[in-house]
């Protein structure tokens, strides 16, 4: 018989590594009335078959803080429980063959500095001698780590579920939920044994996620793609020797490891890739355990390779093949964090389970139980996804994904499915006059200007497109440029409480009078980013907002999830219909004044003002803004009539220098204006942090957020400055080191071309000195000048031009 219904306070979905990880991170902080429901036995879904390697030397510190916290907690829940982990700390070798691999090398140990990981850059006689069954004689470096290495699947997840259990927290085999339905403002689960109801839900279904999230309304992006390992017979060599660091090597797209006396390749298709359970059907309830029929047509060149790269494995036999089913998403990284759907929470889309479990359980946990993560969330925060994401969308894109896993992940890599995705009126127009195009949430947003046809080269040095962007940032400055910026976050709030939700949620004071524009930050409750929005009050009861395109499903679903009952408000999303041109330069005005009725004069339509008017027939929302720092204007319109009014801009335009403008060139001009951008507002710290305190107005008003960030004590600080190099710019994410000693790292940069300086922001310690900083790219130590004010036009006077 049926149990009668009982209640929790979280349910969890899915008994793998990502589902026991998350529920035992939660018990850790305090949240043990949970239930994992796993329909079979743990791990019998991907996590049994998983070959287990955990790897330090990684590409980002985010991914690189995961793996590292994912170990740490395992050998913690060993310690605890006696539960044999199975970990064989044997460290690893990251192959490079090419030039562009070297660099990568070379970025991953900065990696490697800012979380205090054992690594070192070596040649090929060091991997020579750790493994002597590695043929070398095409390795140009490797990055040799100490820490990392591989683990037992069923015994790392036992464990953890063992200590979840000694905690309080339950965990319930061989029972499947079947369903969901919305009940006042909890969840109520149907299981095969009995209704269950709950506060929150954590999906973490892994192959099963696309059709458990469609019971609350969701999308799940996650795709289940093949992939082989192949395990040979008993190598003699072994035997009386340490058991062999994991080689990771692109020349063959896998690992090559030790398992116990024999080898182990793993194989990921450069060429192809085999899904199963494709979208929307998923996973059928009755899988379990579940392998295929290894194809060795698929891998076979490639096994080839790797058996020639050590050819001591070459005459052996092949005992035993694993081809299982992961999870994969379209841009490889995992969902994890909130769907979107109230209190349902994604920890699933991962396709290195065991590598990544206890990090994101941790990140779930922290997000949930004290709504904030220790650190920034946005690669793999769920809502990252638009409604771009189709069903074809998600599986080709995913597809694109798996095949390029092993390609080097060069800074400008961009994705080739179904590209491109949205084609909105202006694109042919800019392709036919050579735009190199980047995608962005679906959109496409020319990176440069060339020759028609040119495909953009790519890596970490200055790359031949330097040139083409330098000469758009000149003109742009000198005369003027418009940059297609349609991939834009668009929303209009009306009704007579919207000016009442606004500034309940802005960090600074919204518009006070009609036509004004202002920058706000909305917090959340601990008084950390949630994001950044423009606001133009049209009127009283009606305001218009701008941010990033990336943001627009999760800024409207926050804005929208916090309208009180009985309100007067209403949103409209414009992001899809409507499009954006950002006119900037000193003959901007001479370029627009002939195609409007307006009056663009300083005193008619000042900085920082918008107003509803006609450029060349087609209504514009018209916001006298600049983000590079220019006298201009950002013209929103209707998206079918974006092309009209690009077209007009240059009729008018040509006479008075106008230019395209790419993204390399904005963000380069950006950096000259010292601009903050996304990377340097991210989930993990808030306003005071960045030096924004001019954008936090506390008196005589409440705000959320507003009594953690008086409460808080920043711990960074943000410091603008200038690199010394000729021929590497900072991306993000590098090292900031004091007298060689890591003390922070860098959040955005770009060249400025006007001023040929190489320039970035930088997050260092409270209290770090100014003086004897440099920043590690590609493995060297470049000194940095930290400026205090914008290196051009730091007084604002040509946004504020009269220029006629």
């Amino acid at each position: 018989m049926p149990e009668t219904q009982r209640t929790t306070q979280v349910a969890i979905i899915g008994g793998g590594i990502m589902g026991v990880a998350a529920q035992f991170q939660l018990a850790e902080n305090g949240w043990t009335d949970t239930i994992l429901f796993e329909k079979a036995e743990l791990t019998s879904g991907s996590t049994w078959h998983a070959a287990g390697q955990i790897a330090h030397a990684v590409g980002s510190r985010v991914m690189g803080w995961i793996n590292k916290t994912s170990i740490d907690t395992y050998k913690r829940v060993e310690q605890e429980t006696g539960q044999s982990i199975g970990w064989h700390e044997v460290g690893g070798f990251r192959i490079a063959t090419t030039d562009d691999e070297v660099d990568w090398m070379k970025s991953i140990m900065g990696v490697g500095k800012l979380l205090d990981l054992p690594m070192e850059l070596v040649g090929p006689e060091e991997v020579a001698r750790i493994n002597p069954f590695y043929r070398v004689d095409d390795v140009r470096a490797a990055v040799r780590t100490f820490e990392d290495g591989h683990i037992d699947p069923s015994g790392v997840t036992m464990a953890l579920a063992a200590a979840t259990r000694a905690r309080g927290a339950r965990i319930e085999r061989h029972n499947r939920v079947v369903g969901a339905s919305r009940k006042g403002d909890m969840w109520l689960l149907r299981t095969e044994k009995g209704d269950v109801l709950t506060e929150h839900v954590v999906i973490a279904a892994g192959s099963y996620a696309n059709q458990v999230g469609e019971w609350f309304g969701l999308k799940i992006p996650s795709v289940s793609c093949l992939h082989h390992y192949l395990v040979t017979d008993t190598v003699p060599e072994f035997e009386g020797r340490p058991e062999l660091p994991v080689m990771r090597d692109n020349a063959f797209g896998g690992y090559i490891r030790q398992e116990q006396k024999s080898g182990l390749i793993g194989i990921y298709e450069g060429h192809v890739c085999p899904t199963v359970w494709e979208m929307p059907k998923g996973a059928p309830w009755a899988a379990e355990n579940e392998l295929f029929e290894a194809d060795y047509d698929s891998i076979g060149d490639f096994l080839m390779v790797a058996l020639d790269k050590m050819p001591i494995l070459a005459e052996l036999g092949i005992k035993r093949v694993v081809r299982g089913a992961i999870t994969h998403t379209p841009d490889g990284g995992m969902l994890v964090g909130p769907s979107g759907a109230p209190n349902v929470w994604l920890s699933c889309g991962s396709s290195i389970g065991l590598a990544w479990g206890g990090g994101a359980g941790k990140v779930l946990a922290d997000w949930m139980v004290h709504g904030e993560t220790e650190i920034n969330t946005r690669s793999f925060d769920p809502r990252r996804y638009g409604n771009f994401a189709s069903d074809q969308f998600i599986v080709e894109r995913t597809k694109d994904e798996f095949m390029r896993r092993h390609d080097t992940p060069c800074p400008g890599k961009q994705f080739n499915a179904l590209r491109p995705l949205k084609r909105h009126p202006l694109f042919d127009r800019l392709a036919a006059k050579g735009a190199v195009f980047g995608e962005v949430a679906g959109w496409e947003r020319p990176r440069y200007f060339a020759d028609a046809s040119e495909v953009e080269q790519i890596g970490w040095g200055h790359q031949p497109w330097h040139a083409n962007a330098m000469r758009e940032a000149k003109a742009t400055r000198n005369d003027a440029g418009v940059i297609d910026l349609c991939a834009f976050a668009q929303f209009e709030i009306t009704g007579k409480d919207a000016g009442k939700l606004l500034d309940r949620l802005s960090a600074n004071r919204i518009p006070r009078k009609d036509g004004r524009i202002s920058l706000n930050h909305l917090l959340t409750e601990k008084g950390r980013f949630e994001t950044e929005i423009t606001i133009w009050r049209i009127a009283e009861d009606r305001y218009f907002t701008g941010s990033p395109i990336a943001r627009a499903t999760p800024d409207f679903d926050w804005i929208k999830r916090h309208i009180r009952p009985g309100e007067d408000v209403k949103m409209i999303n414009r992001s899809d219909n409507w499009g954006m041109l950002a006119l900037s330069g000193p003959t901007s005005r001479r370029i627009l004044a002939p195609l409007t009725d307006a009056d663009l004069s300083n005193a008619a339509f000042p900085w920082l003002s918008g107003q509803e008017i006609t450029v060349t027939g087609v209504p514009c929302y018209a916001l006298r803004v600049s983000f590079v720092g220019e006298l201009g204007w950002e013209l929103h319109a209707p998206l079918d009539q974006i092309a009209t009014l690009y077209d007009a801009l240059f009729q008018t335009g040509t006479a008075h220098g106008l230019t395209d403008l790419g993204s390399y060139a904005f963000n380069g001009m950006r950096m000259e204006k010292a601009y903050r951008a996304s990377g340097e507002l991210t989930t993990d710290i808030g306003p005071f942090d960045v030096g924004l305190e001019r954008f936090v107005i506390t008196k005589d008003r409440d705000f959320i957020g507003k009594k953690a960030l008086q409460g808080r004590d920043p711990a960074w600080t943000l410091l603008y400055a200038e690199l010394h190099a000729e021929d590497v710019d900072i991306h993000g994410g590098e090292p900031v080191l004091l007298d060689g000693k890591p003390v922070g790292l860098t959040t955005s940069g770009g060249y400025g071309y006007t001023i040929g300086k190489s320039l970035g922001w930088l997050f260092v310690r409270k209290g770090t000195p100014r003086e004897n900083l440099s920043v590690q790219i590609l493995n060297r130590q470049i000194p940095v000048t930290v400026h205090d004010d914008a290196l051009f036009d730091p007084e604002n006077l040509r946004l504020r031009s009269d220029d006629v």
